[in-house]
């Protein structure tokens, strides 16, 4: 079958979907009327996996977009077809603006804090306290540390949910060897995925994984703003949220919005890691989230034969930083084929292997005693 001969036949398909959708009260967001809701299919793209179906999500919030990918999904399959689903707006970000001039819509002023941060707390209803575990750098291990600790806490009896916010990179999915679509409640609300006894949300049951999510910063904080709050979270004791690397959008929306409870540092002892690390660290001090402790990721190497035990980045650095700082080393982690060969295999290391397990309960029981 030619690619256009293809695109045609999903570009029918699609419109059909979305027409009857719009009859149906729970889709009724879709448009006034079934053509309304056909002139949301922008068009059909070739991809190199799949056709890409682009649809208009102007008006619709996150919920929404999610419970129409899944029904499209649903019903195309129902026809032996597929397509990767993109929402994109008919307006820009500029012609979504309001005008400076109209006063009477403006929101209401917020605290400012530190970097220029509006300060406008609002707890995620259920959950009692959030642990954000951060790091200044990439590839230093965080989601991993992040996996562990939210499994080990659930093995002691916690109620946990953990939050991969890495919008651009989410890897978490793959480390807790969970996949999309999610369902949506019954009243709108995303219902995460559990496993190990982990809630857990991510960006990357939503997203196609061999396609780039290019967003700026508001559409960053819209979708995060989604993902805190309009996920049935249920009550918690812990939410462990694994942030990206640096101290970008992700970070300032976490923390004008989310009241921390504490953070976590996570880095390997080389200096250009530590270097990050200063930055993360003191933004965390900056706005007064407090710093639970550092962890030493890969902080030596361990041979899987033989069980040598190498520093190959060094201790000296990172004793020094710990010093430096002023901040406790809750846990050092070696850099081990066990570990990595867990993660790539969607289990946490402390639900499978009890010698592994016991480098990470330093910090599952510094978060227990913080």
């Amino acid at each position: 079958m030619s690619s256009d001969h293809q695109s045609n036949i999903l570009s029918v398909l699609i419109t059909e979907i979305l027409a009857q959708a719009a009859l149906r009260p729970e889709f009724a967001f879709l448009g006034k009327s079934p053509s309304e809701a056909r002139e949301r299919l922008l068009g059909i793209e070739p991809g190199e996996k799949s056709a890409v179906a682009q649809i208009a999500s102007d008006g619709l919030n996150l919920d929404q977009k999610s419970s129409l990918e899944l029904l499209l999904q649903k019903e195309l399959a129902q026809h032996g077809m597929s397509a990767t689903i993109y929402f994109k707006r008919r307006n820009s970000f500029a012609d979504r603006m309001t005008p400076p001039g109209n006063a009477a819509t403006q929101p209401p002023p917020h605290r400012t804090g530190p970097f220029g941060v509006k300060m406008k707390l609002k707890p995620i209803p259920g959950v009692k306290k959030v642990i954000a575990v951060s790091s200044g750098k990439g590839g230093v291990g965080k989601s991993t540390v992040s996996v562990n600790l939210a499994a080990g806490l659930a093995a002691q009896g916690a109620a946990v949910g953990l939050l991969d916010a890495d919008l651009y990179g989410p890897s978490v999915p793959l480390m807790m060897g969970l996949h999309g679509p999610l369902s949506i409640s019954a009243d709108q609300k995303m219902i995460p995925h559990e496993k190990y006894g982990v809630k857990v949300m991510s960006f990357g049951f939503m997203s196609d994984p061999y396609h780039p999510v290019i967003w700026r910063g508001p559409m960053v904080a819209k979708a995060l703003d989604q993902l805190f709050y309009q996920t049935a979270w249920g009550e918690l004791d812990y939410l462990i949220i694994d942030l990206p690397p640096g101290t970008g959008d992700v970070q300032l929306t976490l923390i004008e919005n989310i009241p921390l409870h504490g953070g976590i540092v996570v880095s390997t002892p080389q200096a250009v890691a530590l270097l990050d690390a200063h930055k993360g660290l003191s933004m965390f001090e900056k706005l007064k989230v407090r710093v639970l402790g550092l962890v030493e990721n890969m902080s030596h190497f361990q041979c899987s034969s033989c069980g040598h035990l190498d520093d190959i980045f060094g201790q000296a650095q990172i004793e020094g930083f710990a010093e430096e700082r002023k901040i406790p080393i809750i846990g050092r982690i070696p850099l081990h084929r066990r570990i990595r060969e867990a993660a790539d295999g969607g289990i946490p290391v402390v639900n499978i292997d009890p010698q592994f397990a016991l480098y990470y309960m330093p910090i599952i029981e510094a978060v227990l005693r913080g």
